[in-house]
């Protein structure tokens, strides 16, 4: 069965600081990841917004918590279109991992690792949180809390980000405005 879970975010980060440190410390177990993002991630892709967020064990809130600007969220999507290599070229993450992580899971075809996926579910009944009708099913999207977006579409050579809050009736519709532009773009 498919369930999506904030929380499995949080355990995963847990298990990254684990691996990056022994220290039970809150201070060292948050400077050892900010220190990780900054070096392998953050700096190389210019993204000098993101502010990352930890709880009192100084575990980052992965779920749903790093704040950043919508130019730097834009690099991170282009980063992942170019299937984990910087602006320069640089393979900062494997590519066979992007591909890993937009890989449909076992129980759901529209989520792979940590990632919303644009294809059909097999329950036409079922609520999708994109659009698969109206967008290349090669379309992933990381989706954050309360309707933020970095949508990310390798066909069309396009990545598109949303941020701001909204309730579930305003995320539909601006879901279908988002369709609208993307559907401007077409598929190489």
């Amino acid at each position: 069965k498919f369930e999506y879970s904030s929380n499995t975010s949080v355990i995963l980060a847990d298990i990254a600081v684990r691996a990056l440190t022994d220290s039970e410390d809150p201070e060292q177990r948050r400077q050892a990841v900010a220190d990780f993002l900054e070096a392998r991630l953050f700096g190389p892709l210019g993204m000098d917004s993101m502010v990352p967020e930890f709880d009192a064990s100084g575990t980052l809130i992965g779920g749903s918590l790093i704040h950043g600007n919508a130019r730097d969220w834009a690099k991170l999507g282009e980063f992942l279109r170019r299937k984990g290599a910087s602006p320069s070229g640089e393979q900062l993450v494997p590519s066979r991992w992007v591909d890993r992580m937009i890989a449909p899971s076992p129980r759901s075809p529209h989520y792979g690792l940590q990632t919303w996926l644009n294809r059909p579910l097999n329950d036409p009944e079922a609520e999708h949180p994109l659009f698969p009708d109206r967008a290349p099913h090669s379309m992933y999207s990381l989706i954050g809390h309360m309707g933020q977006y970095v949508i990310v579409s390798p066909e069309q050579r396009l990545t598109v980000v949303r941020l701001g809050h909204s309730n579930r009736e305003e995320r539909i519709a601006m879901l279908q405005e988002v369709a609208d532009v993307m559907e401007l773009y077409p598929v190489r």
